[in-house]
């Protein structure tokens, strides 16, 4: 599937920013949080869910508390992880940098930089934290999965709101205290469903602290929900084909 551009929507509404509560620092929002454009939340599965529809972007948001409430500052070299069921043919992930474009009156104004691709797992093993300590498995790894791993940086801006995304969009926010990556998903390959982790570690004094965003705060396509993903040489065989067959028709006519 070839993510699409968004043309930019609407900023920051007046209207948001002046209902936007700023929570007490007392109120802890999760160091790492992932998020989806249209997704909704799934009790069952505890996590954001979305139905994938072919020719749709998928914009997937990485969001990152810096300095809001339970923030501890820069989160270091964050890593974000692809699984997926391993079909045994080469599945591709493209991530092109974005901005929220105000999605729901929601405004990051920069954009990151390009992820880099750092490996690609079939053996059955779990992405790792800096201190060699793997992710929990929370259902997703193991035998049958692989996995990609891109590295995304350091987030350490503080020029987008940041809220907690447990259950529902946020409505309170910690303005200007965070850093959202968003980043259009593109997937070329033959795969039944899609989930993203992201993770890593903060730094506080001598002390360094592994962090993940929490499996309520997580998203993916969910369970057995098809991901639409052509395969472009099977689209590219099939429309030779057809221009095969139209020649080949048009022979016979003159014949």
């Amino acid at each position: 599937m070839k993510a699409s551009k968004l043309g930019p929507r609407a900023g920051l509404s007046a209207a948001l920013l002046a209902a936007a509560v700023v929570p007490s620092t007392a109120e802890a929002v999760p160091i790492l949080q992932l998020f989806v454009e249209g997704a909704t939340y799934d009790t069952d599965h505890e996590s954001w869910v979305f139905a994938p529809q072919f020719g749709d972007p998928i914009r997937l948001w990485v969001i990152g508390n810096v300095a809001g409430g339970g923030g501890k500052g820069t989160i270091e070299d964050v890593k974000l992880s692809f699984a997926y069921e391993d079909a045994g043919s080469p599945v591709t992930i493209v991530l092109t940098p974005s901005t929220t474009g105000g999605f729901n009156g929601v405004v990051d104004p920069s954009t990151p930089s390009t992820p880099v691709h750092r490996q690609t797992v079939d053996d059955g093993s779990l992405p790792l934290l800096f201190d060699g300590e793997s992710i929990p498995a929370h259902g997703v790894y193991g035998a049958g999965v692989e996995w990609q791993e891109f590295g995304l940086g350091d987030f350490a801006l503080t020029d987008s709101p940041v809220g907690d995304f447990i259950n529902t969009f946020p409505t309170d926010f910690f303005i200007g205290a965070g850093q959202i990556n968003v980043y259009e998903l593109s997937v070329i390959g033959d795969i039944a469903s899609l989930h993203f982790d992201a993770y890593n570690h903060v730094v506080a004094g001598n002390h360094a602290k592994t962090v993940f965003a929490p499996f309520s705060h997580d998203a993916g396509t969910g369970v057995n929900d098809p991901v639409p993903v052509p395969e472009p040489d099977s689209l590219l065989l099939f429309a030779l084909g057809l221009g095969a067959l139209w020649t080949l028709a048009r022979r016979r006519n003159r014949t």
